[in-house]
């Protein structure tokens, strides 16, 4: 007899501990939508220079993402890392520019092409004004070439601390084939090897 005024009151308290949850969830969705990343946050409060002329033959290195946009269709990504032509160019931005380029070739959308064909993409895809300083396989990966540049036009573009350190308009293409023969080549600011 004494279980029958148990029974309403512990249904109560399961009640009210299932709101509380709910209300908790609710909560962390709304700091989701209330706490978008940092480059999201760039993305909207940073002014970009719709004007800019482009650096490369191509939309490439150190480019605008309005440009990017305009050459290669929807971004698929986010606002962090662009994807264009579906995974085959992943494009990191800051301040509106491309600071890190990866294209996949195994997934170019126009079928495969042949390793000077892919540097000769590569070469339109970086600043006019490059000049080659250094060339050298990787010690560790020795299916990884890496050349280090250097472009007056990149270092005016973009602030100085883009660069992490490096002298403005110092950048690198790094390029490497997996065990298929898959070639992928990453564009970034700065130097390769630190050393």
């Amino acid at each position: 007899m004494k279980l029958r005024p148990f029974l309403p009151i512990s249904a109560a308290m399961m009640f009210a501990l299932t709101a509380c949850n709910a209300d908790e969830e609710k909560i962390k969705i709304q700091e989701d939508v209330t706490n978008p990343s940092r480059e999201e946050v760039r993305y909207h409060t940073q002014n970009e220079a719709k004007e800019a002329e482009l650096l490369n033959n191509e939309v490439g290195l150190g480019d605008i993402r309005e440009h990017f946009d305009r050459a290669y269709g929807k971004n698929n990504g986010d606002e962090e890392i662009a994807k264009y032509q579906g995974n085959f160019m992943l494009v990191t931005y800051e301040m509106h520019r491309a600071v890190n380029i990866q294209y996949q070739f195994g997934s170019y959308p126009k079928g495969e092409m042949s390793d000077e064909e892919i540097r000769k993409y590569i070469q339109e895809r970086i600043p006019k004004d490059s000049i080659e300083m250094r060339k050298y396989t990787d010690k560790q990966n020795s299916d990884q070439e890496l050349f280090e540049y250097k472009s007056e036009s990149l270092g005016k573009a973009l602030s100085r601390q883009s660069f992490r350190g490096d002298e403005p308009g110092t950048f690198t293409v790094v390029l490497s084939k997996n065990e298929t023969g898959d070639v992928t080549a990453i564009l970034s600011l700065g130097k390769g090897n630190k050393g």
